[in-house]
This record gives structure tokens, sequence and C-alpha cells, in this order.
């Protein structure tokens, strides 16, 4: 007779098996992932987007759930059993997105869409060695195939009425056409051949001016192709059944069965609270409101940086200290510092004022946190602050890297973060934010009120994705949401189009946070003068991202937390 040792270990193999194969045949299936890791193996090639391709993902996912259906998960591990978990929830919204042709709009998009393909190749590969550099022509050699792939995904999507907004498509169109403008010798592609011999640039920038560049002039004409069929209107509603995907979009994005009045409501209740302590803080600096406080701040010439050098060394010295606060409020930290580089200018125009892409399994690409500079008038620097610490130390850094670092997990677990949607990794981004202020990172009170608008800027984004998506709210009307929170036009006019293209993501930051802070605030109840935060901190981190209601299981059922 098997005893219950016996038992668990078998259901242990049984899943950590599993988990290795089908952590393979997403590598393979995804090569870009690879490369995001430090995994080279994959590194010559490039997704298929084709119907195949698509088909071939779908049976995949199809077939873990199967797979899972025959592991017994009530003895496992805490490792293994939220493994399983992540594992289930990727496949089920995988299917969710393939079942309504998400890929179709995602093939028009210039928001990490197929137009940014080339700067993300750049900016995650390696082409230090001669073995190195085949493997980055291979790549570079496979992009023509992979935009005529693109091409009849998005022109298949306007024949059937599903497509891209307008705006997005504009977007995309003038992203597109400043990377084909440019010379090859200025092209992103040759960033990882810094220290290459002048051979191996010569291939490279024969590649990209023979074969690359000539793919995105295909692909811009059928994005010009594709225009006159785009949906003058915004919302992922008036697409045929786009009630039915919305709702896709926020259960994949959030983890949670929400719907999208319950997160407008809650919206609106959180921007409340925040304008209540915004102007709090602006009469406390003698202002009647907050516009008033900024608006003067800005008026003594304090606020804007006087060049991009600048604005990079500020962001450098708060990354610095937040990094030297940290050992206060954590008992683990990741291994090494992020680095911070401005955002290539030839996408900028298009992108969010800061994000983070983690570095390499191995630790020889680091982390980096990407500043935009551009229009340097419109970035006030008393919200610059708060970005560094979301996006940096102690955010998106900590919780990725040190998710990474445990070592002898398996690899979906360390790696299959985004599998869960992105609630827990944007709501530990946003939770730090205000964990910052607790730190004592922000310098004065202006920097508190950056803290409190990029707040009031999550609570907008409930409001406005459901609006625009679920209720019929139109851009105009959003931007002005957007703005009363004290985020410039500009920039509320970039990150509203964000929301457009990417409907359902922006409502995972306030919707993490709340469920970080309601577990918090649930310990602190239960545990009393023995909480302690440093404990509770390293245990989210050390669960890492999870789908929400994982993750509350697993938190309540540890002692320190």
């Amino acid at each position: 007779m098997m005893d219950q040792g016996d038992a668990t270990g078998s259901a242990d193999q049984a899943a950590a098996a599993l988990s290795d194969r089908v952590w393979e045949r997403y590598l393979e299936l995804q090569p870009m992932l690879g490369t995001y890791i430090g995994d080279e193996r994959f590194d010559d090639r490039l997704p298929d987007p084709s119907d195949e391709g698509v088909a071939q993902e779908e049976a995949f996912h199809r077939g873990t759930l199967e797979d899972l259906a025959k592991v017994d998960r009530s003895s496992l591990s805490e490792d293994l059993r939220t493994t399983l978990d992540l594992m289930e929830f990727g496949a089920r919204r995988a299917l969710a997105d393939i079942g309504h042709r998400i890929d179709r709009l995602q093939a028009v998009s210039y928001m990490f869409g197929p137009s940014g393909l080339l700067a993300d190749i750049a900016s995650l590969q390696r082409a230090d060695t001669p073995e190195r550099v085949d493997r980055y022509l291979a790549r570079l050699r496979a992009v023509p195939e992979f935009f005529d792939r693109v091409g009849v995904v998005a022109m298949d999507g306007s024949r059937g009425g599903v497509t891209s907004p307008a705006i997005v498509v504009d977007r995309t169109i003038a992203q597109v056409e400043r990377l084909v403008a440019l010379d090859p010798a200025d092209s992103p592609a040759l960033l990882p051949l810094a220290n290459a011999d002048d051979g191996a640039k010569e291939r490279v920038a024969a590649v990209v001016r023979d074969e690359v560049m000539p793919a995105y002039g295909r692909y811009l004409e059928v994005l010009r192709e594709y225009r006159p069929h785009a949906t003058e209107t915004i919302g992922m509603s008036d697409l045929p059944g786009g009630d039915v995907m919305y709702g896709s979009q926020i259960l994949g994005f959030t983890s949670l069965p929400l719907t999208a009045e319950q997160i407008h409501r809650t919206g609106e209740e959180e921007f409340a609270k925040i304008q209540e302590e915004r102007y709090a803080i602006a009469r406390g600096l003698g202002f009647d409101s907050p516009e008033e406080a900024v608006a003067a701040h800005t008026a003594s010439g304090r606020n804007t940086a006087a060049s991009r050098q600048d604005m990079l060394r500020m962001v450098e010295d708060q990354v610095r200290r937040s990094w030297e606060a940290a050992p206060n409020w954590f008992g683990r930290l990741p291994n090494a510092n992020c680095i911070v580089r401005p955002v290539e200018e030839f996408r900028e125009e298009d992108m969010p004022g800061a994000y983070y892409q983690s570095g390499s399994a191995d630790g020889a690409r680091p982390g980096v946190y990407y500043l935009n500079t551009s229009h340097l008038g419109d970035r006030v620097l008393h919200q610059v602050a708060t970005t560094t610490y979301h996006e940096g130390n102690p955010g998106h850094h900590f919780q990725i890297t040190i998710e990474q670092e445990y070592a002898d997990r398996p690899a979906l677990r360390r790696f299959g973060g985004f599998l869960a949607g992105d609630a827990f990794t944007e709501g530990w981004g946003l939770y730090s934010e205000r964990l910052a202020d607790e730190m004592g990172l922000f310098l004065d009170e202006y920097e508190r009120l950056g803290m409190l608008e990029a707040q009031a800027h999550r609570a907008s984004r409930l409001i406005v994705d459901s609006g625009m998506h679920a209720l019929g709210w139109d851009r105009e009307r959003a931007i002005l949401q957007v703005m009363e929170g004290g985020t410039p036009r500009s920039e509320s006019e970039i990150e509203v189009d964000r929301y457009i293209s990417w409907p359902g993501q922006a409502l995972a930051y306030m919707t993490g946070q709340l469920e970080i802070q309601k577990w918090r605030a649930d310990a602190e109840k239960r545990l009393g003068s023995a909480f302690d935060l440093r404990a509770f901190h390293d245990r989210l981190l050390a669960l890492g991202s999870l789908p929400l209601p994982t993750l509350e299981r697993e938190v309540a059922a540890h002692g320190e937390a």
C-alpha cells in the first residue's frame, strides 16, 4: 500500500514533469519569451502569428488543461500547487483570447505590437559573440515572413469587422513611418552590436537595409490599406460580440470575475478619496487647490528638467536612494539594482512616461527602468519620483527580479507570471508608490502630491477603461477624466489612447493594489503587535505573480501574514 508520503511525492513528480513540459512548449511557441528571460536556445526565430500558428497555440492550451485534470492537486507542495494554478489560469485566458481572435486587434497596435518588434529584439537580444551574431541575423531574416503573416491576420480581421480604432491605426502608422525613415546606420537593430567588429555590424546593417526595412515598408502599406476599415468608435463593446470580449479581458487582466459596472463604481469611490488627500496637501502648502499648488511650483521653474540628462540623473538618484532604504522594509532584496535608460527616440512619441524591462535570469542583462525624456516642458518633475518607485525600487524591479531568483522553483513559476494577468504585478507597483511614502522617499510635499496624482490616475483608469469599452464614453470625456486627477493633457491623451488600444490592462493596477492593501489590513488585525511588515512583504514577493484568488488563499494560510 502506498503511504501518504509516497502519494505526495508521486503527485509532486507528476506536477513538476507537467510544468517542465508545458514551459518547454511555451518557449517553442513564443521564442521572444526565451530571449526575455535569457534562454538563448530560440534566439534565431520569431513566433508564428498566422492562423496555423494560432491553431498550434490552441491545441497546446487545450492539451494543457487536459493534462492538468489528471493531476491530484490536494497534496501538492506550495510551489507546485501554485504553479498549476498559474498554468491553468494562463491556459484558460489564452483560449479565451483565441476564441475572440484578440490577435487580430493586436496585429495593428503601437503598444507593444508588431511595430515595436525591432526595438524589442534589439533591447533584449545579445549579439556579442559570433554564435550570437549568427542567431541574431537569423532572427532578423525571419522578420519579413513574420510581417507578411501579421498583415494577413490584420486584413482578415478587417474583413470580419473586428478592427482597431482609427486612433490606434493612425498612431501605429506614424510609428512605423518614423522607423522606416531612419538611416540603417541609426537603426535600433545595431544596439546589440556596440562592441562587435565592423564585419558583424556590416552584415546586420545589410540585413536591416535589404530585408527588415522592406518588410516594415510592406507592413506600412497593409496599415494604409487597413485604415479605411478602422472603426471610428473607440470601445470594444462596439465590435461584434464586444461586450463578451471585454468581459474576457477584465477577467484576463485582473483574474477576478468583476463586471464593468463594478469596476466603474470602485474607480469613482477611490478617485473621490484620493481627491480629498490631494486637497489636504494643497491647503497645507497654502493653496486652495492642488492645481494651484502645482501651477505655482511649475511657474517657479523647479518643476521641469533643463535637459534629458538632468532628468536621467534625477531618476538615477531616486533609484539609488530607494535601494539604500529598502533593507528596513524587506528581508530579501534582488541581487542587483536596476539601471536607468531613456526610451528610444523613434518611439518615444507613443510610449508611456516610463516602464520596466526585467533582466535575464543569469544576471547578464540587468533590469532596466526606461524613462521617456521627450517633451520635457510637459513632464513635471514632481510626478517622476512616484513613477520611479513603481517601476524600480521597491516596485517592479523587486517583484519581478526576486521572483526570478528562486532558482529551485519550476521555470514556469519563476518566469511565467504574465500568465496570471497583470493584477499582482501592477498592483504591487501601485502599492509600492504608497509604500514609498511610508519609507520617507519623497523629498517634499510636491512629490507626495505627485504620488497622489498617480494614485488618482489609476483610479481614473478604472473609470475610463470601463467607460470607453463598456459604457459608451468618447475619447474627450476620457481625457478630461484623466486630467482631473492632475495629469497634463498631452500625457492624458497618450494614456487614453493606450487604454483604447489595450482594453482591460489598465484595470489591473488599482484592482491589485486594493487587494494587497486588504490582505495587509487583515493580517495587521489578525496578528496585532506580532505583525511584521518586512515578513509580509517577503511573503508576498516570495509568492509572486499569481492569480489574485490563489494569492489570497496562500497569504491567508501563512502564519506571518
